[in-house]
């Protein structure tokens, strides 16, 4: 009887597809699909040099149908292929980035198809998730540069030029916004807390850089030690001559 009394803490609810609130957007969406960029975060400085930066988007629907996709992998990033437009394996997929070179369509163009991995799972609930990757090989977008990454996902194929308008487009997600700095390389100059580096050879003039005013310093030559000089051996000594004496007769001795 006691379970069924009203103090009793009902248990608690399990976790529905509303509950999900890693996206880029204040509120939760009420869009049918759910998107979310897990790279690059908000203020992050990406790749090197104006390369390798990572941009890896999620999106979730209840309807499975809702969203269209199938697995794509292993597309090398200069690829023929690997231009920009529409993805065939992720057709809805619209991808932006604020700083996009003119030779690949400027701002406008829709990046979609640089995507090197499409990756759908279907969930226990029976809700679609669709992973996608995209890593640049080339600084087609900017160097050292503030740039924005906006995606979502529309109803059918995406068009290859983002339009200025949304209006006549069916969007079914809510929009991804992340704003990120495309690094400028390794090449800055070290700070001036840095340990300063150290480069010559002994009895060569020694340069040590850092962010402090550079400093040169000049060993003294080592002076080599004389050769000692070699005495020559003294010449041998000649023994005195020996003189025989001779007795002539047992009278005189002669020489």
């Amino acid at each position: 009887m006691g379970a069924c009394t009203s103090n009793d803490e009902a248990a608690p609810p399990p976790p529905t597809f509303g509950d999900l609130d890693t996206t880029t957007t204040s509120a939760l969406p009420s869009t049918p699909v759910i998107g979310r960029a897990l790279s690059p975060e908000k203020g992050s400085v990406q790749g090197s040099s104006g390369r390798g930066m990572v941009v890896v988007l999620n999106f979730t629907a209840r309807d499975a149908s809702a969203l269209s996709a199938e697995s794509r992998g292993a597309l090398s990033p200069t690829a023929a292929s690997a231009r920009p437009g529409h993805n065939p394996a992720f057709p809805g997929l619209v991808v932006g980035l604020s700083t996009t070179g003119p030779s690949l369509g400027g701002p406008s163009a829709n990046l979609a198809n640089l995507f090197q991995v499409v990756s759908p799972a279907l969930q226990l609930d029976g809700s679609i998730q669709v992973s996608t990757v995209w890593v640049n090989a080339q600084p087609d977008f900017g160097t050292d540069v503030d740039t924005t990454l906006t995606a979502f996902v529309v109803s059918g194929t995406a068009p290859d030029v983002i339009p200025p308008s949304e209006a006549n487009l069916d969007v079914i997600s809510n929009p991804v916004e992340v704003s990120f700095r495309v690094s400028g390389g390794a090449g800055a100059s070290a700070d001036a807390g840095e340990s300063p580096t150290t480069t010559g050879t002994p009895g060569a003039t020694t340069t040590i850089a850092s962010g402090r005013p550079t400093t040169t310093a000049t060993r003294p030559p080592v002076t080599p030690a004389p050769t000692a000089a070699t005495t020559p051996p003294a010449p041998a000594t000649t023994p005195p001559a020996t003189t025989t004496t001779t007795l002539l007769l047992g009278i005189l001795p002669v020489s």
